[in-house]
């Protein structure tokens, strides 16, 4: 007896039933990989913290500072900050140790400082690994701790072009913008400098902040692999009128001002007590502190606006204690 098959348009409608199963199912199955990959990128982020706190265990009290020139004062943050640049140039070059017996040259950056080097001192502590430093979410990967041409120290030859970096003696900072997924709060200005004593809860660290970009211009030199970060031309949004309406923007009107880690649908934040809380507004700081800008006013945050908005460069800032300006 002959069996009878599938017609053609039996086979087109399974096959139609399929595809459309699958068109409902994969955002859901994108959706859920993502908040996998946010819940590691806390969990990475909530590492961190712990280690900062091991650090100031032994560094009294304070979070990771790297050396930065202090002026003419002895001790303390410096005068001004005119004369140091700590906005883009996060990796760009390795001859500032971060102790005098690390190195037998100068050991105070007084430019081409970022506050990743901070953070690399977790690195050179022991305290973290560079995997830790990077959020699955963002496109950025691991360093891979290898010194490369064009940039080696003078006193750390490499023969082959290449050689494994030592944290603390050969490689004082992130290979690159994309060798790192988290921003830190910027010790070099004259308040609020990372410290356990700060209030408990102020951001000291989150996902990199949107002004913030790899620089396209003499990138990779000499395929280095290092990759210098630069402004990225947002700007904060516009705002003339009281700081209330502004704080009632929907979360998609907030945006194109989060993290870009997670779709920019909002920013993973480490605060001082150690604790990690995703929020989908950047403004989480202390009084609707944006965590991303500077309040540059003296008035601090009698202007709530300018808490709120915030300005982005190099001023020298922050100016408050509670003042949260997270880097890059």
């Amino acid at each position: 007896m002959k069996r009878k098959g599938f017609t053609l348009i039996e086979l087109l409608v399974v096959v139609a039933i399929i595809a459309l199963l699958i068109s409902i199912l994969l955002p859901s199955l994108s959706r859920a990989r993502e908040l996998a990959k946010r819940a590691v990128c806390a969990s990475n982020l909530r590492g961190i913290g712990q280690g900062m706190h091991i650090y100031a265990n032994d560094n009294r009290e304070w979070f990771p500072i790297h050396y930065f020139k202090a002026g003419s004062i002895t001790i303390g943050p410096p005068a001004q900050l005119d004369d140091l640049n700590y906005l883009g140039f996060l990796g760009i070059q390795y001859q500032y140790p971060t102790a005098p017996d690390s190195y037998t040259g100068e050991h105070q950056s007084d430019v081409e400082n970022h506050p990743s080097r901070s953070l690399f001192l977790l690195i050179i502590g022991g305290q973290q690994t560079a995997g830790q430093f990077i959020c699955p979410s963002a496109s950025d990967d691991e360093d891979d701790l290898r010194n490369r041409d064009p940039y080696t120290h003078q006193d750390y030859p490499v023969s082959d072009g290449e050689q494994a970096a030592r944290p603390g003696k050969s490689r004082f900072d992130f290979a690159g913008y994309t060798k790192l997924s988290y921003a830190y709060q910027v010790p070099f200005g004259r308040r609020g400098r990372p410290r356990e004593t700060l209030d408990t809860r102020m951001p000291i660290s989150a996902d990199k902040g949107p002004y913030f970009g790899p620089h396209l211009e003499g990138e990779d030199p000499g395929g280095s692999g290092r990759i210098p970060d630069d402004l990225s031309g947002l700007q904060p949004p516009i705002w003339t009128g009281s700081a209330t309406p502004i704080i009632k923007y929907s979360n998609e009107e907030w945006r194109p001002y989060n993290s870009n880690n997670h779709n920019s649908e909002g920013q993973n934040i480490l605060f001082v007590d150690g604790h990690v809380a995703f929020e989908r507004k950047p403004i989480a700081g202390i009084h609707h502190d944006n965590i991303y800008t500077c309040i540059n006013n003296a008035d601090g945050y009698t202007d709530q606006l300018n808490s709120v908005i915030g300005q982005v460069g190099d001023q020298l800032c922050p100016l408050t204690q509670t003042d949260s300006y997270l880097i890059p």
